[in-house]
Formats: structure tokens, C-alpha cells, sequence
């Protein structure tokens, strides 16, 4: 349910704008990927109504593995990265005043993984949602991941990148993401990318706080009753309620997108689910 709702204030908003919602598929971790989950998604957003190019981006493709790759090698000749060789005990145990790694600018012999170096800078952005959000990226975020010691890229490279090539110009997602968004900023500057802009909306959470996720037991999504389904995620998001029950899941789409408008969303961190 907590995807569920993030979708549809992603897609009403959108929708609103005139504009295209785009599906990718972030699978930039193999070994931790479940069989089947990318078809999971899409045919359940396919049931519930959510019309989007049958063009889906899938991160873990060759194409797109390269052109991360492309951006990191700018990154190291912009000589702002770091080679570091330290396991997470290390790393607990120092600073980055004290993290001699932060100084390694040549690949060492062991295993290592690449890092941006963060200046001492502060990030600011309005969020649509959450207003203003500032933070100092040495103090704040610190140093982050580049591509992992077993050659994967990270998240944040790859969005970065995948927004700019699939010209995004909003982005909205949970605000359990919104820590993440001054090092994509950064990035962005650094890459001379065009910044797109952000909204940050609650996360559903169970009766203990806990993010609605597998981890936590958290129920499929009904699509057998798909308008049911529909309105139950359309309740969170603090929308005026729907005049009329829609009949259809186009009919409900139609209701939603004409009513909907995002300053209602509650600027809170989380929404505790019903039971």
C-alpha cells in the first residue's frame, strides 16, 4: 500500500501538469532481486489503471550500466572521488577528518569501493510538500557510494543519471528518500545536469512506526477489487474526498486527477496505516 500511494501521488500530479509518467525499474542489485518482482510491478500497475509508455527503463541494462560508468569517469577526472578500502567496522570508527581514504586518489591493491568526496557546502530546495529543506553536505550527509567494492552502481549515481536522460522534470516520492536528495543535487551540479524539482510525501507506517514494506509484513496489494483498492490509497493523501463512487477504474482515475491538488497533502514524515 505504501508504493501504492507514492505511485498515485506521483501519477495524479502528472496527470494534473498535462505531463508523462515514466516506470523504471531500479534493479541495480541482483543477487538481492527476487524472481519475477519487475513483471509483479508493472502488471499490477497495468490492473489498477496507471497508463504509462510500455517503454520501462531497467537500470541493470548494459545501456545504462554504461552510461553510469561514463559519469563516473567524469567524475574522476574531475579528480572529486576516492578509492576507499575500509570495512564498515573502520568506518564507524573514524570521521572524515580522520578517514585517511578520503586521500586516496589512485586504486588500491585490496578490494575498494568509489566515493564522492563532499565539499563543505550547504544544499537548500523547496519542496512542493515539505518547503524548505537545507543541509550542510560534510556535516549533514557526508561522503557517499559511487559503485560498491563488488562493481555495482548505487542508487544515487543512478537516478541522477536516468533522470536526466529520461528528462524529468518532477519527482515525487517518499520522504524517507528525501536525505538523499542534497547528494543528487550535488551530483547534478557537478555533472551539469538539469535539476528537476521535488516533492516529498508521508510513508505509510504499521502500528510501530515501521515502514510499510516486505521486512515488515506488510499485505500485497489487492487487485482483484481494484476500485476498493484505489480509493483505500487515495484516502491517504488528505484529497478532498471523490464526489461520486466511481464505477470504473478509468471513471476513478478521472475523479482523482481533476480533484486533486498536492498542497493537501499532510507535512508530516509518516501516516500510520489502519489495521
Amino acid at each position: 500500500m505504501g508504493s501504492l500511494v507514492t505511485a498515485m501521488a506521483s501519477y495524479c500530479q502528472v496527470k494534473k501538469s498535462h505531463g508523462q509518467w515514466l516506470v523504471r525499474i531500479e534493479d541495480l542489485d541482483p543477487p538481492r532481486e527476487t524472481a519475477g518482482a519487475s513483471k509483479n510491478i508493472i502488471a499490477t500497475l497495468v490492473k489498477l489503471g496507471f497508463y504509462f509508455n510500455p517503454e520501462v527503463i531497467y537500470q541493470s541494462n548494459q545501456q545504462r550500466q554504461s552510461a553510469y560508468q561514463a559519469a563516473l569517469d567524469r567524475l574522476i577526472e574531475q579528480s572529486v572521488v576516492y578509492y576507499c578500502s575500509c570495512s564498515r567496522t573502520e568506518l564507524k570508527n573514524c570521521t572524515l577528518k580522520t578517514h585517511a581514504c578520503r586521500n586516496q586518489i589512485a586504486p588500491p591493491k585490496k578490494p575498494y569501493s568509489i566515493k564522492l568526496k563532499v565539499p563543505n557546502k550547504t544544499v537548500t530546495f523547496i519542496d512542493k510538500i515539505q518547503g524548505q529543506y537545507k543541509k550542510n553536505l560534510q556535516q549533514d550527509c557526508g561522503d557517499f557510494i559511487l559503485k560498491r567494492k563488488d562493481g555495482l552502481f548505487s542508487y544515487q549515481i543512478a537516478v541522477v543519471i536516468d533522470d536526466a536522460f529520461q528528462n524529468v522534470t518532477d519527482i515525487v516520492r517518499g520522504i524517507d528518500l528525501i536525505e538523499s536528495t542534497p547528494w543528487q543535487i550535488h551530483l547534478n551540479s557537478l555533472l551539469n545536469l538539469t535539476q528537476a524539482c521535488y516533492a516529498h510525501i508521508p510513508i505509510l507506517v504499521n502500528d510501530q512506526g515501521q515502514k510499510l514494506s516486505k521486512q515488515t509484513f506488510a499485505k500485497e496489494i489487492d487487485t482483484k477489487n481494484p476500485i476498493q483498492t484505489l480509493l483505500n490509497a487515495y484516502d491517504y493523501l488528505n484529497q478532498e474526498p471523490i464526489p461520486t463512487q466511481p464505477k470504473t477504474v478509468n471513471e476513478f482515475w478521472q475523479l482523482a486527477i481533476d480533484n486533486w491538488n498536492i498542497e493537501k497533502i499532510a507535512k508530516v514524515d509518516s501516516i500510520e496505516i489502519n489495521s
